[in-house]
């Protein structure tokens, strides 16, 4: 994998780490009696003994790529090793967006959420100065998907109060056609619930999609817009002219954008310079491994772009060489950064445009 490539102090003891994390999540995951019964299934099949096997993240491809139609294929207990199943109460489950197909369902233990969603938050919105203790409206998922269940804690790590909420549905947000009349109708809906909430509310954090910020631009007067501290994007990748009209509408704001999703758990950027010609996202701490690969599955070099893989290394759920359907372009780690954030990152992703990509212009 690239990180095997990094040749820096700084990377050398991030790869102890993560070979160290590996074995431990592997002597889990595969222990004969109280491990995970899809892994240890896999493993028969495969014909190896990861216990044995598999010693560093060099090994990985020993257990094959895991796509989202094998974590769809059984209940989700069958991906949790069972030295757990007394435990199911300190579980936070969500579901995948469905943009490929019908979502998927994972689940974290308490401390790997945080591990996962809020501490590289926190972490990066205190680099680059990120507002404390703003009121908050997010318009985005809430019900099965993971999202909704982040952003109270989000708020909270920032001395803030429970954000206001509006609902926004991206299964049927994605049914429809962007520029269609029911499209506009949906995001007149929704931006007609956020509205009254900014009207009658002091709210200094925005935390939605590109397209739902720029729909409340239009209704939002000066005030209101200048009176914005934060803007948290998600959901919906950010093209370059997009951020530069948030920036001019929304001037006294600090805009930090996110990247990732319910299996994997979130990338932050470390660069708010309303200025900035790309968005770098990069991954937190030692549980989280990001690829970029060609079609046969080899690590393509920083500066170059392939697809996204990502491997996740949970005690409660473990994910190996998963490809996303988005390409971006690796970056090197970035220096300067908050303890955490030492390995390398991801530049730009998107969907590639295909009939069946999601088209230009979504809700989310």
């Amino acid at each position: 994998m690239t990180i095997t490539e990094q040749s820096d102090t700084r990377n050398t003891t991030r790869r102890e780490r993560l070979d160290a994390r590996l074995r431990r999540v592997v002597g889990i995951h595969f222990d004969p009696d109280l491990g995970t019964p899809y892994w240890l299934d896999r493993q028969r099949s495969l014909g190896c003994d990861a216990r044995r096997d598999i010693r560093s993240v060099d090994d990985l491809p020993i257990l094959g790529e895991m796509t989202q139609t094998d974590l769809a294929e059984r209940p989700l207990v069958d991906y949790i090793p069972r030295r757990f199943s007394d435990q199911m109460h300190r579980f936070i489950i969500g579901q995948t967006g469905g943009t490929t197909g019908p979502g998927v369902w994972t689940a974290y233990l308490e401390n790997e959420f945080a591990e996962a969603f809020i501490t590289p938050f926190e972490v990066a919105a205190r680099h680059v100065g990120f507002p404390n203790r703003e009121q908050w409206l997010f318009v985005g998922p809430s019900g099965p998907h993971i999202i909704g269940k982040v952003v109270r804690a989000l708020a909270n790590a920032l001395g803030s109060a429970d954000p206001f909420t509006i609902d926004l549905d991206p299964g049927w947000a994605r049914r429809l056609a962007p520029g269609s009349f029911a499209h506009k109708r949906y995001l007149a809906h929704v931006t007609e619930q956020a509205m009254r909430i900014i009207n009658a509310q002091n709210i200094g954090v925005l935390f939605t999609t590109p397209a739902v910020i720029e729909s409340l631009a239009e209704e939002m007067a000066e005030h209101r817009r200048r009176a914005i501290r934060g803007i948290h994007l998600g959901g919906l990748r950010v093209r370059p002219e997009q951020l530069t009209r948030i920036h001019a509408l929304f001037p006294r704001a600090v805009v930090l954008a996110g990247y990732g999703n319910t299996l994997m758990g979130c990338c932050l950027e470390l660069d708010v310079s309303p200025s900035r010609e790309h968005l770098d996202y990069y991954p937190f701490g030692d549980r989280l491994l990001l690829d970029v690969v060609d079609h046969r599955g080899d690590a393509k070099p920083v500066g170059e772009q392939g697809t996204v893989r990502l491997t996740r290394l949970d005690e409660s759920f473990l994910i190996v060489n998963m490809r996303e359907r988005d390409q971006a372009v690796r970056v090197a780690p970035k220096p300067g950064v908050p303890t955490g954030y030492t390995d390398a990152g991801l530049r730009n992703p998107h969907t590639p445009e295909t009939p069946s990509a999601r088209p230009t212009g979504g809700l989310y």
